[in-house]
């Protein structure tokens, strides 16, 4: 009997084992879009003035910067009628930079200097991995020296990220000062996020996952779970923050972004919720809207 009880705790154990390494690798080497797939959809979704403003009319320089052996690839597109100021756009998970076009689009009618990237793992950039954020926010550090570099110390920087490049913004407050974030569906705390999928997808407590998933990410990846938490960095900060958020996300439920609200510093901070927008789909489900809260933002910190 004892025997028995062994092999069915084994078996278990295994499987929850099992479970705990598939939930981490669907974050940690998800599908990779390409370009021309992102590109389709941007177009598909009524962007493709953006498109072909990135493609036949910007002026863009490649980027290249290199951080413990990860080389960040992206571009700077400089206008001509921006008035020293620059916006740094981050994509969401599985994505890569064609899909920063359309905001860039909105940041560079209204006078800016755009530079989008892929994140490391994505696109062109390289990386076996990503962390949600982890590593990502130290790479937007360089990425944001290096502009202050190129455009002068006292340039004007704005931050635009969407899931997960939202996320990065907001946990890049540890270590830079940027003039606004625009944080579009991020999460709050990377464990809490983990705990809802397994929940919501696995009908599991994630008593029985989470503390796995944990242990794994640390060995496997050096990748700290509880401690990807944009709430701490958004607590720490005084930076306004502009949450856009579709009440209908099944992903990032909008909770996330409204806790994140509650702890904002900064009076100018704002949260806007588009009704029945699914994850990362408020821009689409109203653009107008979108944009005319981007720019009001935008004025809102002279910016």
């Amino acid at each position: 009997m004892i025997k028995i009880l062994l092999i069915i705790l084994l078996i278990v154990a295994a499987v929850l084992l099992f479970i705990a390494f598939k939930c981490l690798n669907l974050v940690v080497k998800p599908i990779c879009y390409t370009e021309e797939q992102i590109r389709t959809n941007e177009i598909n979704d009524g962007f493709g003035d953006a498109v072909e403003a990135y493609e036949t009319k910007w002026k863009r320089e490649d980027l290249a910067l290199e951080r413990n052996g990860i080389t960040i690839s992206g571009e700077v597109i400089t206008n001509p009628d921006a008035q020293n100021k620059v916006a740094i756009i981050l994509h969401g998970h599985t994505a890569n930079r064609y899909a920063s076009l359309k905001y860039a689009y909105m940041f560079y009618r209204k006078g800016y200097h755009v530079v989008i990237y892929d994140e490391r793992h994505f696109g062109r950039s390289t990386g076996d991995f990503c962390t949600l954020g982890q590593e990502e926010a130290l790479d937007l550090k360089m990425v944001y020296d290096y502009v202050k570099q190129v455009f002068s110390e006292d340039c004007l920087i704005a931050l635009h990220g969407e899931s997960m490049g939202a996320a990065t913004s907001l946990l890049s407050l540890k270590y830079i000062r940027p003039d606004l974030v625009v944080a579009d569906c991020p999460f709050c705390d990377s464990e809490r996020l983990f705990n809802e999928f397994v929940i919501k997808n696995l009908h599991i407590p994630p008593v029985f996952v989470i503390p796995l998933v944990k242990v794994l990410a640390s060995l496997l990846y050096d990748y700290h779970i509880d401690q990807v938490s944009p709430i701490e960095a958004v607590k720490q900060s005084d930076v306004p923050i502009c949450f856009m958020h579709g009440t209908s996300d099944d992903l990032i439920d909008c909770d996330h972004s409204k806790q994140m609200y509650k702890v904002c510093k900064n009076p100018l901070s704002q949260l806007n919720l588009f009704e029945g927008a699914a994850h990362a789909r408020s821009v689409f489900v109203d653009k107008k809207r979108y944009e005319e809260i981007l720019y009001r933002f935008l004025d809102s910190c002279n910016a």
